[in-house]
């Protein structure tokens, strides 16, 4: 799609960071501090890889894919692709991830709920219409299903620093404008500057929500972005709309807007809670580099993801499995209510025969 930043992630974390040597002014100095960063920087990223694969035992990527799906049985599989090669252009073609297995996971000591901090939070950011407030409340009323959680909204926030929008904002240059947009606002500045000063006392993850378009580093664009440590992210809805993009209504954008806006949830709060991009199924925790790749991808969490969330918080799939299905029965999302449906009847016969491993199966009462 021309009219998406070939380059800019969606829903999820940042790129790698770009290594840019200084300026020719600088100096000797200038070089030796740019090389020493090289080093560190070098060497944290090779830790980061190859240490979890020290620690965890499990040998290359190609050796942990092949482990992963070794695990889940076929039973449990059904319903859910496994991850083929990437089309051009997609999340995959351009940004190599490392697999996060099982292990991989526990090792990496991921955010978890406590007694005094199990709240999902959303923070409304700037204005919006009657319309956008009830889509955050689905959005609230579907955080809590999914996360088996409680969630609230909280009292909406301005876009500002001290006062001014100005020092979070940048205009769009002209070619890359849609619609009624013209201004973009800094995603980054909104985790350092806003949510992160103001994280709730009781909340395990806190996520702003705006019909902003934010942009970050270099990128043109990104549906949100997060931090894993922090415990903060930020994602903007403007784009899953066809206002943005300077069009016309039509029957099915409010359940479509809805449907991205629920995917975009559960994948940034995902990452909240320690989930890498996933890397071994057609998942909602998968990268994205476009909207049309973000709509490809189906809401629901693989075997593998669901597994990670499960371990961590503790819930009754099945409960929250009939739950996901009346709240997309609900929001007339026909499709995910029907596929639901189905993953519940295989549930019941995977729980029952423990199917899971690591002893997170729960055997739901008839």
């Amino acid at each position: 799609m021309d009219e998406i930043a070939p380059a800019a992630p969606g829903p999820g974390v940042p790129p790698p960071a770009m290594l840019t040597p200084p300026a020719p002014h600088r100096g000797r100095r200038g070089w030796l501090a740019w090389l020493v960063y090289v080093t560190c920087f070098g060497g944290a990223i090779y830790f980061a890889i190859h240490g979890a694969r020290a620690l965890s035992g499990e040998g290359s990527d190609d050796e942990v894919k092949a482990q992963v799906y070794a695990s889940i049985g076929k039973l449990d599989e059904t319903g859910f692709a496994r991850m083929g090669k990437p089309e051009p252009g997609d999340w995959l073609d351009r940004f190599q991830e490392t697999p996060q297995s099982m292990g991989r996971y526990r090792l990496s000591t991921p955010v978890r709920p406590t007694k005094d901090r199990r709240t999902v939070v959303l923070q409304p950011l700037g204005p919006m219409n009657e319309e956008q407030t009830k889509v955050v409340e689905a959005m609230r009323d579907y955080a809590e299903i999914f996360f088996q959680l409680p969630a609230r909204v909280a009292d909406s926030l301005p876009l500002e620093i001290g006062g001014k929008s100005e020092a979070l904002t940048r205009k769009i240059p002209l070619g890359n404008r849609h619609g009624t947009y013209d201004t973009q606002y800094d995603a980054e500045k909104i985790l350092d500057e806003i949510l992160a000063k103001k994280l709730p006392d009781d909340a395990v993850v806190y996520l702003g929500v705006t019909m902003q378009d934010l942009w970050a580093d270099n990128l043109n664009f990104v549906f949100g972005l997060g931090s894993f440590g922090r415990r903060v992210g930020v994602y903007s809805l403007a784009r899953y709309y066809p206002e943005f993009w300077g069009k016309v209504r039509k029957d099915g954008d409010e359940i479509m807007g809805l449907r991205r806006s629920c995917k975009v949830l559960n994948h940034e709060a995902g990452h909240m809670f320690g989930l890498s991009h996933c890397v071994f199924y057609h998942c909602s925790m998968n990268g994205s580099n476009s909207l049309a790749e973000t709509d490809r991808a189906p809401i629901h969490f693989c075997p593998l993801c669901h597994r990670k969330l499960q371990w961590n918080i503790g819930f009754d799939a099945n409960k929250r499995y009939e739950a996901l299905r009346d709240f997309y029965a609900k929001h007339e999302m026909a499709e995910e209510a029907e596929w639901m449906k189905g993953r519940i009847e295989r549930w019941k016969e995977i729980a029952t025969k423990d199917a899971i491993e690591n002893g997170t199966a729960i055997v739901p009462e008839e």
